[in-house]
């Protein structure tokens, strides 16, 4: 198997080739980034001969596909804004594609489809486990009927350019895609609309969170009938959602204003970090039926808050990284776009999960009867 990770020196593509490092069967990993000293930094800290570093500029179309010749897949690891340059060289290199988040429109699917590629858009916390959590709680459902994923991630603003790109983008006014789904359609929300208390994982605990334009409200009721409602939430630190706030009040989180508001966020605190944990913790709530019973599980995932910095992206970069080898490992089991949840089998994804030994999910079941809540834990 060859896996290459383009935007393998980033926050999270550094995690994802040291976790895939650790992987057997893997006969090649490279490394690709603009950034030549830190691909070379991160393969060598690795001290692996599968694992090699290349400087790689996207947009130097004929040097990408020479990199991706005998490629299994093409991870994709860079800022949300390049999906476009790299999909298109995942194409034309006519090789297996995932991200860790994207929005794919019609013309791209039908070139995954012409080019006989699998393409999974969605890999890491939320998306990617999180569909694998909720097809897991599905199979153990006679009806699926409601899905609420929530999560909340403290770190700072714009420590590089592709989480500021992120977090911009899911907060824009100008957002056409965050959305919930309710009695067969899809919604449009507003700027941080769909408020909602969430228990996370200690030691986060309850936190408020809102739609964000996750593609997770769109693939689970695609593959899942009978879903009547779903939604994404999430929340970053309370300082940071202020400031949001403030830059909407304004109208600097409008269309018109954005790249201004970026470029300006960037050149105040581009690269800026701290001393506190970065955590990113998932919370999945899944309802249905089940032999005559309303039932709700709630899968909580989370990771040691000792990870610090790298906690944003480990837990982004660990499942990516699941999701990477797997791929690779069973090809091209479906042609086109593939969402996680109709692409993985989900005891088999979380058994890789598990041999980690790093990230915790741990779940509670309920009947929702009234005076019926007996817990069931694991």
């Amino acid at each position: 198997m060859r896996i290459v990770v383009v935007g393998g020196a980033g926050e999270v593509g550094a995690e994802l080739v040291r976790d895939l490092a650790d992987v057997e069967g893997i006969d090649s990993l490279l490394v690709a980034d603009l950034n030549e000293d830190g691909a070379a930094s991160i393969a060598a800290a690795v001290n692996d001969r599968r694992v090699s570093a290349r400087r790689l500029d996207v947009n130097d179309r004929e040097s990408a596909l020479g990199l991706l010749e005998g490629a299994d897949v093409l991870m994709n690891c860079t800022s949300f804004s390049l999906f476009d340059t790299v999909f298109d060289l995942a194409v034309e290199a006519g090789v297996d594609y995932a991200d860790l988040i994207s929005e794919p429109n019609e013309r791209q699917r039908a070139a995954a489809q012409r080019a006989g590629i699998t393409a999974i858009s969605g890999l890491g916390a939320s998306p990617g486990l999180s569909n694998v959590l909720v097809r897991h709680a599905a199979e153990q459902l006679d009806e699926l009927l409601a899905v609420n994923i929530s999560w909340v991630s403290s770190r700072t603003a714009a420590p590089t350019p592709g989480l500021l790109d992120t977090i911009l983008w899911e907060v824009s006014e100008g957002c056409s895609t965050r959305c919930f789904f309710r009695d067969g359609r899809h919604e449009q929300a507003e700027f941080l609309e769909g408020s909602r208390i969430v228990e996370f994982a200690q030691p986060v605990g309850r936190q408020f969170v809102y739609y964000v334009p996750h593609p997770e409200v769109r693939t689970l009721p695609a593959h899942f009938p009978t879903l009547r409602e779903c939604a994404v939430r999430g929340t970053w630190r309370p300082e940071l959602m202020q400031d949001m706030l403030v830059l909407q009040r304004y109208g600097l989180l409008s269309p018109a204003a954005l790249e201004s508001t970026k470029q300006a966020i960037w050149e105040r605190l581009g690269g800026a970090r701290d001393g506190s944990s970065w955590l990113l913790y998932v919370n999945v709530e899944v309802s249905g039926a089940r032999g005559g019973d309303l039932v709700r599980r709630t899968y909580n995932v989370s990771h040691p808050p000792a990870w610090g910095e790298q906690g944003m992206g480990r837990m982004t970069g660990i499942p990516a990284a699941v999701g990477a080898q797997l791929l690779a490992r069973d090809g091209r089991t479906a042609v086109g776009f593939v969402d996680p949840e109709e692409y993985y089998e989900p005891t088999d994804f979380l058994a890789h999960l598990q041999r980690r030994g790093t990230i915790d999910i741990e779940y509670e079941e309920r009947m929702i009867v009234p005076g019926r809540g007996q817990p069931a834990t694991a």
